[in-house]
């Protein structure tokens, strides 16, 4: 239920007396009050209390005066100060509307109390029980829900927490792929540079090789120099003695010639 369904009792305390300067202002506060002049009732109530500094009664109005606008603090302060020295009568009417005051500010355990107080006074009193199951139920609500919150709240630092722990797991795994990623292409890349050599090697033996054919023709053995020598030896004499043999025959038929 709302706020706005709390029996409200904030009537002047037009019944209790008060003597020379103070009860003229007091009363005069009392009219201004009724006329809605509020302003104007808590400085007629505020001057009563110079003559009058610890009277229950003019606490209990300025607490009334308060409320209506709305300061609920201020309204619960005078009506404790009102309490603290007033009469049974006036006791049970602070009491009820100190619990009011505390209703409104959502303070529902203090406005328990007051209503039982109040109750304490006058038992037969249906607005303080009406407005103290009100006040238990409004308590029970607002335990729900910051219960409610609370829970919540767990959850949701359940789940950040798994949430953290698994962008923790996935970036241990992306940390790991990557070192395994590395790794893999440094091998290749190891492997690339080792056939690259390799095929250095190969390809320079070859170069060797072809070096070592190609020169073998001219980096002859002594003993292949030699054979070679003697052949072009006997092949000279061969042809010096042909041609002599030509010179002998061209010779002789020049005798027979002649």
């Amino acid at each position: 239920m709302s706020k706005g369904t709390i029996a409200l009792m904030l009537v002047s305390a037009l019944a209790m007396p008060l003597g020379g300067a103070a009860h003229r202002k007091t009363e005069k506060g009392n009219r201004e009050y009724l006329e809605g002049e509020m302003d104007s009732a808590l400085r007629s109530y505020t001057d009563a209390q110079v003559d009058a500094p610890d009277a229950p009664e003019l606490y209990y109005d300025i607490g009334n005066v308060l409320f209506r606008q709305g300061d609920y603090e201020g309204a619960a302060e005078a009506y404790t100060r009102s309490l603290l020295t007033a009469p049974e009568e006036l006791a049970g009417q602070a009491a009820f509307n100190l619990g009011n005051a505390r209703y409104m500010q959502q303070d529902y355990t203090d406005s328990i109390k007051s209503y039982q107080r109040a109750l304490r006074v006058d038992p037969d009193d249906v607005d303080a029980k009406r407005n103290l199951e009100l006040a238990r139920l409004a308590m029970q609500k607002q335990q729900e829900q910051k219960q409610e919150g609370e829970d919540g709240d767990g959850q949701d630092g359940e789940q950040e927490q798994e949430q953290q722990e698994g962008e923790g797991e996935q970036g241990e795994q992306e940390k790991q792929e990557s070192e395994q990623q590395q790794e893999q292409q440094q091998e290749q890349e190891g492997e690339e540079e080792k056939g690259k050599q390799e095929k250095q090697a190969q390809n320079g033996e070859e170069e060797g090789k072809q070096g070592q054919a190609e020169a073998s023709p001219e980096q002859l053995s002594e003993e292949e120099a030699e054979r070679l020598l003697d052949g072009l030896a006997e092949e000279e004499q061969e042809n010096l003695r042909r041609e002599a043999r030509r010179r002998v025959a061209r010779s002789q038929g020049r005798e027979k010639d002649w």
